[in-house]
């Protein structure tokens, strides 16, 4: 049997800039070519390789994808394989890359002109369907996180590996599970570990809490804002929300206007296309100054960007109701150190528009998480039962495969960056 070589470029002990390179048979194919935003810093990058021939992306958030228009401008116009929803998803996130970077007055490398030959260089392959790059032969099975979001299995002379990229083994209002029973042997497991320390609270109590908080809020006549990442949270949250009977009016703002209508046009993409269309015909999109000014100054539900409270409509409206004890902010992920989130939950104020704000809104945090819990990345390598397993996309990925090893006896490892591991 031919030997597989995999090299880590980024994304391992850590979350952020996934970088994996992998080569057989003399074929050389990069698993995601991500970059790592860091609050208050300029964004990282993994190392740009000597050679490579393709990329497999498994799904379009900036972690993953954030670095593809840096290999262009050193030349690389190679094509980019991904389910056809991740191109548009791309293109909205690469360009607000560009924008952000403008206003923080960071280099990310790349401009207009490499974010459309990234675009130009995209190839749509689809779930279930094999296809080859020089001696691999690859197929995408759905990994459940956000739509077009893909797992790669790739067998090369008689061995299989397996690429999770971010996968969730639950279905949720939006997405549904990964599609673990169907993926053949497994020799060599590449699995992220983002949550594999923990668990997710159960989502059902979660939706009804954020039910609870708004009514609440409506009641008492406050605003409702509830931030959320654009792509898939917040159509996730609003799904929800229809789920358990809420049917006042919703506003949607920020990027997640953009990103639903792409959901919408490949609604193929998403667990029920019925449900995703009696949603947003129940949403309102915020679409000028105007009308973003009136809504916040009423009692109304505010569905708006961004997650981590780094930027976007979210701080007009934290700034339009911060001395307002009858309104609600809540956050619906995780929110990293060093973030405005992170600071509004231990300090209660945010920076917003350069300045030290204070919010007597009421903040909640709830978990509306897209990744496998611990108990559902156990169950995959339960299911697959792999030969060897690397563990990335954590920030206690070596811990994770440290148990793996001693209490499951698979040969596990969690490789540090620029390492290179044979099979």
């Amino acid at each position: 049997m031919g030997k597989i070589s995999v090299s880590v470029l980024g994304g391992t002990r850590e979350v952020g800039k996934s970088a994996i390179l992998l080569e057989a048979g003399g074929t050389r194919v990069l698993l995601d070519y991500g970059m790592k935003l860091i609050p208050k810093e300029h964004p990282q990058f993994p190392p740009i390789p000597e050679k490579v021939d393709a990329v497999l992306l498994s799904h379009a958030h900036l972690d993953h994808s954030g670095s593809l228009p840096r290999l262009v401008r050193k030349g690389f116009d190679i094509p980019i394989y991904g389910i056809d929803i991740t191109r548009e998803y791309i293109d909205l996130l690469l360009y607000d890359a560009i924008k952000v970077a403008k206003l923080k007055e960071h280099n990310i490398g790349y401009g207009s002109k490499e974010v459309r030959r990234v675009l130009n260089n995209f190839r749509p392959v689809e779930f279930n369907v094999p296809f080859k790059i020089g001696d691999l032969e690859i197929t995408a099975f759905n990994a459940g996180h956000i739509p077009g979001s893909a797992m790669f299995y790739i067998r090369y002379d008689g061995r299989s590996l397996l690429y999770t990229g971010d996968f969730n083994t639950l279905s949720s209002r939006l997405m549904p599970p990964a599609q673990i029973e169907n993926i053949p042997e497994v020799n060599i497991l590449i699995t992220e570990s983002t949550y594999a320390m923990r668990e997710h609270p159960p989502r059902e109590k979660q939706e009804s809490l954020l039910k609870e908080i708004i009514i609440d809020t409506l009641k008492s006549g406050g605003t409702a804002v509830v931030a959320g990442f654009a792509i898939g949270r917040l159509l996730e949250v609003a799904m929800a929300l229809r789920a358990k009977g809420f049917r006042g009016k919703i506003f949607l703002d920020g990027m997640a206007r953009r990103s639903t209508e792409i959901t919408e046009f490949f609604s193929n993409r998403v667990r029920d296309s019925d449900d995703l269309k009696l949603t947003t015909m129940s949403i309102t999109s915020v679409r000028n100054w105007q009308m973003r000014k009136k809504i916040a100054k009423k009692p109304n539900v505010i569905l708006t960007t961004s997650g981590m409270l780094e930027g976007g409509p979210v701080h007009y409206y934290m700034k339009e109701r911060r001395e307002d004890e009858n309104s609600t902010i809540t956050l619906t992920g995780y929110q990293v150190d060093g973030t405005e989130g992170r600071r509004l939950l231990e300090e209660g104020r945010v920076e917003i528009e350069g300045e030290e704000t204070w919010i007597m809104m009421k903040v909640n945090q709830l978990n509306f998480s897209a990744h496998a819990s611990r108990s559902g990345i156990l169950r995959m390598i339960n299911e697959l039962k792999p030969e060897s397993i690397m563990v990335v996309h954590g920030e206690h990925s070596n811990l994770f495969a440290e148990e793996l090893e001693d209490k499951m006896g698979i040969s596990s490892f969690s490789p540090e960056i620029g390492e290179e591991i044979i099979f």
